[in-house]
């Protein structure tokens, strides 16, 4: 009879999703890779890839989703425009590290607490996109992008657990990113410049996951629905660290100061004006503010109507940078009977 018994519980104990979660395959490490910022542009915000060690096939491959081919006809144009198509590649461990490391930028892991189950839902799930039909896709910023691709496997193959929602930031777009522009000045400014009102609205927890060191926050956070409430994370180990290197900072060359000086010669023309004073090089002054205010309104409008980009959308500095002022410069000028240059 306790034979019988000991048989029974067995065989109930292995039935999956029964009485526990099924049990783990030891032999297929799956981990979330998080890289550092670098000091070019397109690298600034990190970058997310996803581990797959197979110790029985003797595999260790990362898929990135953050890859674009060079050779694509009309690059640059589709790069501007928001069309060109990313697409998810694969490679070894070790030549991915390699990048990295020759870069000087850090890159953290966090190996995922998953069962046998969800580890080949995973699996397929990437096999299914790394088809050639399925490779590329089309690159946002703010939605579909290297960090948000693989929120997204998490959240389609991953059963039980939630993320937790107390964590989030309440931020703004705008707000995340200008953390990773303070750096670089300029940049900041520019892209301030060029990215509407989509970026002040304010992210829930996953859509602030569009940014790999976010993205790896929310999964440190994120526990499944047992009785324990086991952490999605099961361990973080820092691969590669960082050196540290201390940035230059030339405040003489920063917005701030450029437009303090800016500001003292409008204060300095609107006193010579008030007295009556005109001369060649206030005209001379005025006539570059107008190609400025022409190349900018051009650059808005440019990239709110002729773009794939959603953040550029609904940019109000239209107001200031108005494509009407020229013309009113125009009509101004030509009553006034001054000759237009």
């Amino acid at each position: 009879m306790k034979s019988i018994i000991l048989l029974f519980v067995c065989f109930i104990l292995s039935i999956p999703d029964v009485f526990g979660r099924p049990s783990t395959d030891e032999s297929i490490k799956i981990s979330i890779l998080t890289c550092s910022p670098g000091d070019q542009l397109y690298s600034i915000y990190g970058h997310n890839a996803i581990r797959i060690i197979n110790a029985n096939k003797g595999t260790d491959l990362v898929y990135n989703y953050g890859t674009f081919d060079f050779n694509t006809s009309g690059f640059a144009i589709k790069f501007m425009r928001g069309k060109l198509p990313y697409m998810l590649s694969v490679a070894e461990f070790y030549d991915f590290l390699g990048e990295y490391q020759y870069f000087n930028r850090s890159v953290t892991e966090q190996e995922l607490q998953l069962d046998s189950m969800q580890k080949q839902k995973i699996i397929e799930y990437l096999n299914v996109n790394m088809m050639p039909e399925n490779r590329a896709y089309k690159y946002d910023f703010f939605d579909d992008n290297c960090a948000t691709r693989l929120r997204d496997i998490i959240d389609k193959n991953v059963d039980h657990f939630e993320w937790d929602q107390s964590k989030a930031s309440g931020k703004t777009f705008r707000q995340i990113i200008k953390e990773y522009q303070k750096k670089m000045p300029w940049t900041d400014f520019g892209i301030d410049l060029i990215i509407g009102s989509p970026a002040d609205r304010k992210t829930t927890l996953s859509e602030e996951s569009f940014i790999p060191d976010y993205l790896s926050t929310a999964i440190f956070y994120a526990r499944y629905r047992d009785d324990i409430k086991t952490g999605l994370q099961y361990r973080k180990t820092e691969i590669l660290p960082k050196k540290k290197k201390d940035a230059p900072n030339n405040f003489l060359w920063s917005p701030w100061m450029v437009f303090l000086i800016l500001l003292l010669i409008e204060i300095n023309i609107f006193i010579r004006v008030l007295k009556g004073q005109k001369s060649k090089w206030i005209q001379l002054y005025d006539k570059i503010w107008l190609v400025i205010v022409i190349l900018s309104s051009t650059l808005l409008l440019f990239m709110w109507f002729a773009t794939d980009h959603i953040p550029t959308k609904y940019n109000w500095n239209i107001l200031w940078a108005n494509p009407l002022i020229p013309f009113w410069w125009w009509a101004n000028r030509k009553g006034s009977g001054s000759s237009l240059w």
